[in-house]
């Protein structure tokens, strides 16, 4: 049996309905600068990269910085290897 237990950070970092949004967002858009989510998200900057923070902590996000810009995306990876679990778990 599949222990899905060990992916806590994962489970609630897409608990919440702002960073289920900005997922959201990386899967139609591949790759968005945080100034974007800003502003389709009209929420405050700070607000973003505290989100942003809390995926990439639980590695549902990945960024690369271009001169002074972030740019963020989804680590399918991760995603994929945690659905796997749940489907296991669930069958």
């Amino acid at each position: 049996m599949v222990n899905i237990f060990c992916y806590p950070t994962f489970f609630k970092a897409i608990g919440n309905p702002v960073r289920q949004k900005i997922v959201n967002i990386l899967h139609s858009k591949k790759e968005v600068k945080v100034k974007d989510l800003v502003d389709e998200l009209k929420l405050s900057q700070s607000t973003v990269s505290h989100h942003l923070a809390v995926l990439k902590n639980a590695k549902i996000v990945k960024a690369r910085e271009e001169g002074v810009e972030a740019y963020y995306s989804l680590c399918c990876d991760t995603i994929t290897k945690c659905c796997s679990h749940l489907e296991k778990f669930f069958k």
